[in-house]
């Protein structure tokens, strides 16, 4: 408690001294009388006319205490009682008692004194110091009054340091919000912008206006909270009138500069917000069917609205207005989610209905897949129980149950089919491979015949290709083994005929009299150059004008290149038969 504290602090000075038996030594009663004279001057120092505190300032008890309809005098409901109490007891001494009871527990008050009760006890219980009184007595009860003057005046020396300390904060305030207001532009131009949930699509091109006005809203809500704070910091500190009237003056006119204008936006505000939902509502929730728009969309739209209006400053009217129709386009929307709903259950029974009807179809072609038919049977009924699926309306789920069963219907045939066809491809490969071996030996008979031409007989030479060949013959060859193994077999030929022209190059002088057979080879030679270079010349074009890939590109360089050495072979060999007739002849 704030009077025990004080008490505490300041401890009571009693006038007069006081025997060990709390009686007067040496003063007789006129001296007391005039002792109590001069104490009672003293103590009018602290008259209630001349050191008043507000009492409508003395914070939430002092209201409690106006609670009584029949008091004049602003004291409280308590003074009322000890009226009563002080006007049944009929002993001078007694009534000073209870005036001192009194006085004591309004100092000692929860919170902060009853002043106005102690000075009315105060200036009831003074007069009755002059009654006949015992002196002991009246020397006690005397010394208990002036220490409760005492106490009462330097409690009130303390709540009005409080109270100066107060006010000066107060003012302190008041002035920082004055020069706020005077720098208004420079404040709302340094603001954040207004955080808004714009994830709202019919209110997406409002942004920007919405963010000026709610930027200035939320500024002035600052500066109107601050005024509003402050307000209530005035009518509950204890001060004079005169300065409480003076600090609400000030505090009127900095709200002169902030709700006129805070009113203004909000109306603005509100009214734009009002019209942004009408608009919303007029386009979506004319009739019953929701054109265009989805019903999850339309209800995330309400959300997103209604969230926004609890972030904009918006009067109650546009409030409640606006969360009333929203409320209202929220329930059409349920609405016509449960005749979806409905309309589903519908359409699930006869889904249900068209699905037991083509599983009845399903099983009989299952049973006859178990029994083997043909694949190409199986094939056919399957698409005959897919087109009846067309001609009936069934979900997406049964579809692709209906799907599940035929295709499980259908594993049998399947698997059949398919090791049919593993069976059939291995065959094939296998086949594949021995043609492969069988060409790739051929291949490399013929490549080691070529190595070893050199030491091998003509006529030998000759029996042995046209032996390869037969075989070759016999084989099916693809276009580019069948070009790989005519190139070998042209160089096999080369080989023989480049063995015969040696032959005849080695005759005796009289051999070569025989100048025909010269002639003829040479004609031969001629022949088989031209040859090469018409097949030097299809490969060339082959390889410009075609999209090989890399395999067959090489292949075909590599073809030209030999051909080229064959070439060179032939030219060489004509122009030494060119020679030897030369010689012949010369």
């Amino acid at each position: 408690m704030l009077a025990l504290e004080l008490f505490s602090k300041f401890p009571p000075k009693v006038s007069g001294k006081m025997s060990e038996n709390n009686e007067m030594s040496g003063e007789s009663e006129d001296i007391l009388k005039d002792e109590f004279v001069g104490e009672m001057n003293e103590s009018e120092a602290l008259s209630p006319e001349e050191e008043t505190l507000d009492p409508a300032a003395s914070g939430p008890d002092a209201d409690k205490e106006k609670e009584s309809a029949g008091d004049k005098k602003g004291v409280s409901s308590l003074f009322s009682e000890f009226i009563r109490h002080f006007e049944d007891e009929s002993s001078p001494e007694g009534k000073i008692r209870l005036s001192i009871d009194f006085m004591r527990a309004a100092l000692s008050n929860s919170g902060t004194p009853r002043f106005k009760d102690f000075w009315e006890g105060r200036r009831l219980c003074l007069p009755l110091f002059k009654q006949n009184i015992s002196p002991k007595v009246r020397s006690q009860l005397w010394s208990s009054y002036i220490e409760l003057s005492t106490e009462a005046k330097r409690l009130k020396e303390i709540l009005d340091e409080q109270s100066a300390f107060a006010i000066e904060q107060i003012e302190l305030a008041i002035q920082a919000l004055e020069r706020d207001l005077e720098h208004y532009d420079l404040l709302l131009s340094q603001s954040q912008d207004a955080w808004l949930p714009y994830e709202s699509i019919s209110l997406k091109d409002k942004e920007e206006v919405y963010n000026v006005m709610q930027r200035e809203l939320l500024l002035l809500n600052t500066l109107a909270a601050r005024v509003n704070a402050m307000r209530k910091e005035v009518v509950k500190t204890e001060m004079r009138i005169r300065i409480k009237n003076k600090l609400l003056e000030r505090l009127s006119l900095c709200g002169d500069k902030i709700f006129p204008r805070r009113k203004e936006l909000i109306k603005k505000v509100s009214q734009e917000f009002m019209n942004d939902v009408e608009r919303f509502i007029q386009s979506h929730f004319q009739d019953e069917e929701f054109q265009g728009v989805p019903l999850y969309a339309l209800r995330e739209e309400i959300k997103q609205l209604q969230s926004i209006a609890k972030v904009l400053t918006l009067n109650t009217h546009a409030f409640t207005e606006t969360r009333l129709k929203l409320s209202g386009c929220w329930d059409k929307i349920k609405n016509r989610e449960k005749e979806r709903k409905k309309e589903t259950l519908q359409k699930r029974q006869a889904f249900k209905q068209n699905f037991d009807l083509i599983m009845e179809k399903i099983k009989p072609f299952s049973e006859a897949c178990l029994a083997g038919i043909s694949i190409e049977e199986c094939n056919k009924q399957s698409a005959e129980i897919l087109d009846f699926m067309m001609t009936v309306e069934l979900g997406r789920d049964e579809v692709r149950a209906l799907k599940d069963e035929i295709h499980k219907a259908k594993r049998g045939p399947l698997d059949k089919a398919r090791e049919l066809e593993q069976e059939r491809q291995r065959k094939e490969k296998e086949v594949e491979t021995l043609r492969r071996e069988k060409i790739n030996s051929l291949k490399e008979e013929l490549n080691t015949l070529l190595s070893q031409a050199a030491g091998i007989d003509v006529e030998i030479l000759s029996s042995k290709r046209e032996e390869i060949q037969k075989q070759f013959e016999e084989i099916t060859l693809a276009k580019a083994e069948k070009q790989i193994v005519d190139r070998l077999f042209k160089q096999l030929k080369d080989e023989i005929d480049e063995k015969k022209e040696k032959a005849l190059l080695m005759l005796s002088e009289d051999d070569l009299k025989a100048l025909d057979q010269l002639k003829t080879v040479l004609d031969e030679r001629k022949s088989r150059r031209q040859e090469i270079k018409t097949q030097l010349e299809h490969y060339r074009k082959l390889l410009g004008g075609s999209g090989f890939d890399f395999e067959k590109a090489m292949m075909y360089r590599e073809m030209i290149e030999a051909e080229k050495a064959t070439l060179e072979k032939i030219n060489a060999s004509i122009e030494e038969i060119e020679d030897k007739i030369d010689q012949i002849e010369g």
